[in-house]
């Protein structure tokens, strides 16, 4: 961890002292243990046991409210992929309309200093009903800086607007459509080559360095019975222009981190999902889902082994997700202001991809503990 990211950690910190010691303040603490036989997405896996511990203190003045989260995680035989993530914001809401503010930061140990970013997002959000149908509408707009990859800087622009309708039959309908924009400020592309681990990248001259994609779905859900609910859902994504092609060179560099190199917004293609919801005695929730999804990347070539890339193949990946999870909620007292909430969950993934490095399987098994008061 840098001396400067520690610098900006502690003053975040002080900021919120008198706020996580002021009375009225809603506390979660929580805890997660897992076991994971490829958790970086690689096709040679390599497993660890992972530790994830949340503290979260939020504090609610009428309409305004306040909050920070954080987490720590900790990989038991890749200690140099440790992590420290927090998160401030800020809120007012009133019966139809919220808007907020929000920072968050990543910092990660040395060998990986290079995915730490920092990111910041303002938004605003709209409920409404007309003729039995609830419209909810929100835009946001979307800062990211990393501290080293500077050519992935970049602006997100988002507008969308969800309906739900529910019936007699116990039958709802939810349908929504999301325009998304995203524009890397701050490339500025060479021909130089850089090379991090066993992998290579290398800038290429371009000139287009943004996406707009159109994101679209529809879900139905049904209550079977009392304790048994059924769904399914459809959706799509269509880049409508530009792919930020100078930009994706850098990106399939990295390997299949969701929340760097996976970006949603670099790819289209389409998703079915199934899951089925069942209340088993003693308030204990059961669900279990199924995900499929087709996914097209086109501003990426392939890998054709570790190091050669073919850049007039389109990457191409058919990933398939299964997870089960079973939660229970605990009142330790007769106002619910103190609530345990225990979970155990299963999840397996199997990505198929044209690509060499997006070729993987990966499973995971998951106990967690949530505490609130």
């Amino acid at each position: 961890m840098s001396y400067s990211s520690v610098v900006k950690t502690v003053r975040i910190l002080i900021f919120f002292i008198p706020v996580i010691l002021s009375a009225q303040c809603n506390f979660s603490i929580s805890t997660s243990q897992e076991i994971n036989d490829n958790p970086f997405h690689f096709p040679e896996a390599e497993s660890s046991f992972i530790s994830s511990f949340n503290l979260g203190v939020d504090r609610k003045f009428d309409s305004f409210g306040i909050g920070y989260y954080s987490n720590y995680s900790n990989f038991s035989n890749l200690q140099d992929r440790n992590y420290y993530w927090h998160q401030c914001g800020f809120w007012n809401s009133t019966d139809n309309v919220m808007v907020g503010l929000y920072a968050e930061q990543r910092i990660n140990k040395i060998d990986y200093e290079y995915f730490d970013y920092s990111n910041y997002n303002a938004y605003i959000k709209h409920k409404t009903k007309l003729k039995g149908i609830n419209i909810y509408s929100q835009g946001s707009l979307t800062l990211t800086d990393y501290s080293q990859l500077t050519d992935l800087n970049n602006i997100l622009a988002s507008l969308g607007t969800k309906f739900i309708k529910s019936f007699e039959t116990k039958t709802t309908l939810i349908s929504g459509v999301t325009f998304n924009y995203k524009n890397y400020y701050s490339t500025n592309l060479d021909t130089t080559t850089q090379s991090f681990g066993m992998r290579r990248w290398s800038n290429i001259d371009a000139v287009e360095a943004y996406t707009t994609q159109l994101n679209y779905f529809a879900r139905i859900a049904q209550s079977i019975t009392p304790t048994t609910g059924l769904a399914v859902q459809y959706s799509g994504k269509n880049i409508i222009g530009g792919t930020a092609k100078s930009v994706r060179e850098l990106e399939y560099a990295y390997g299949d981190e969701s929340e760097y190199f996976d970006d949603p917004i670099s790819y289209e293609g389409y998703t079915y999902h199934v899951q089925l919801t069942q209340i088993l005695p003693l308030e204990i929730m059961f669900r279990a889902s199924y995900y499929y999804n087709y996914k097209e990347y086109p501003s990426q070539g392939i890998y054709t082994d570790e190091l050669t890339v073919d850049e007039n193949i389109v990457r191409l990946d058919k990933q398939k997700i299964l997870s089960f999870y079973l939660t229970k909620g605990i009142s330790l007292d007769s106002k619910s202001n103190y609530l345990l909430n225990l979970s155990l969950g299963y999840q397996s993934i199997i990505n198929e991809s044209n690509s060499y490095w997006y070729d993987y399987k990966s499973s995971q098994l998951n106990l967690g503990i949530d505490f609130q008061f």
